[in-house]
């Protein structure tokens, strides 16, 4: 398999899923005012000092500077997740080598993500946000089973190790379940609170 190398960005404690954007501020060092809009970069999730011992096999996202703006103090980086890559070796900290994930063949109208966008809409209902009937129809239109999990972990599930444990599934029905699991939680949740 053919291995390839990318300057790397450091997530402490965030997820950049594919298919998703994620904005974060960062420190106007010489190495983020080196970053430019429109260059790809390996996203790489930090728990702790030790992920950086221990990278190999790891999971990452191949990402895409969408946008940078400088303001003072701090510089806003929008990243959009492009898919799942595997580690194999940081290089001085600064790079990495990585090679892309055989990505798992599902027929868009599966029965797999039904059951899922029901929960979803099932959520979105209790939530009851302005922009509830937007993400309606924006879950209508996603067919793809490994979008639409990424998309619903990423917009639904806040819990950071919860979102952790969801983007290192590879396997597409096993994050499916996991997902209706997490989901099933929350709703279970927003009912409790709402009664009271």
């Amino acid at each position: 398999m053919d291995r390839y190398t990318l300057k790397l960005f450091y997530l402490k404690k965030k997820v950049l899923f594919p298919y998703c954007t994620l904005t974060v501020f960062v420190k106007p060092t010489g190495e983020a005012k080196a970053i430019k809009k429109g260059e790809r970069l390996i996203a790489f999730t930090i728990r702790s000092r030790l992920d950086l011992l221990w990278n190999r096999k790891r999971l990452a996202t191949l990402s895409e500077v969408i946008d940078i703006q400088t303001s003072g103090e701090a510089i806003k980086i929008t990243l959009k997740g492009l898919s799942r890559v595997s580690m194999k070796k940081i290089i001085k900290y600064t790079y990495g080598e990585f090679e892309f994930i055989n990505s798992q063949i599902i027929e868009p109208y599966d029965s797999l993500g039904d059951e899922l966008r029901k929960k979803s809409q099932e959520l979105i209902f209790l939530i009851n946000v302005d922009e509830s009937d937007k993400l309606i129809k924006l879950l209508n239109y996603i067919v793809d089973p490994a979008q639409m999990t990424d998309f619903i972990s990423n917009y639904f599930i806040m819990d950071f190790r919860t979102r952790f444990r969801l983007y290192k599934e590879i396997d597409i029905r096993n994050r499916n379940q996991m997902l209706i699991s997490e989901l099933n939680i929350l709703i279970h949740q927003m009912t409790k609170k709402r009664k009271k």
